[in-house]
């Protein structure tokens, strides 16, 4: 109904605005994923999830998690490859695997959705893992190849990826 002269859409106008409404609907979609491509590199989120789990420095979306995790990471390893870190050695097997499991089973209860997600909670386990990462990096830095770096990067790294394909599954059924 055309609220100007009160006359009633033909059969053929009502399909021409529904075909209408579906391509201005297909090319917010695209934008959308433009949009969300372009800023993979930093928010490594599609749009509709920047609210949530990035914040915003100047237009740019910055992933929470990646915010929290790399400058601590690359402070901790920076300080420990240069030895100025008080850290015992002796702790670091031990303590890169626990300080890692906080931020994993938060990412995987969310990620399987036995839990909402939480910026505070991502935050917190994000920062404590930092130090592990850091940690961790650190021996990188002073050795190639450092199982003290990959050996946790490769299990917690495999146990958040099959957390998210698992859960991609589960949200799909």
């Amino acid at each position: 109904m055309n609220s100007d002269d009160d006359t009633v859409a033909t059969p053929e106008q009502a399909a021409a605005l529904a075909m209408f409404d579906a391509k201005l609907a297909a090319l917010a979609k695209r934008e959308k994923e433009v949009v969300g491509r372009k800023n993979m590199w930093l928010a490594h989120h599609w749009p509709d999830e920047y609210a949530e789990r990035c914040f915003t420095v100047g237009r740019r979306h910055v992933c929470r998690r990646c915010a929290a995790l790399y400058p601590l990471g690359l402070l901790v390893a920076i300080l420990s490859a240069s030895g100025a870190l008080t850290w015992p050695d002796g702790a670091d097997p031990i303590a890169i695997w626990v300080l890692s499991l906080p931020a994993t089973l938060a990412y995987c209860w969310e990620a399987l959705g036995f839990i909402r997600y939480n910026a505070k909670v991502q935050v917190a386990t994000t920062l404590v893992a930092a130090v592990a990462f850091g940690r961790a990096l650190g021996y990188e830095f002073v050795e190639r190849w450092s199982p003290e770096f990959w050996a946790p990067i490769f299990v917690f790294g495999s146990i958040w990826f099959l957390a998210t394909v698992i859960g991609r599954r589960r949200k799909r059924e």
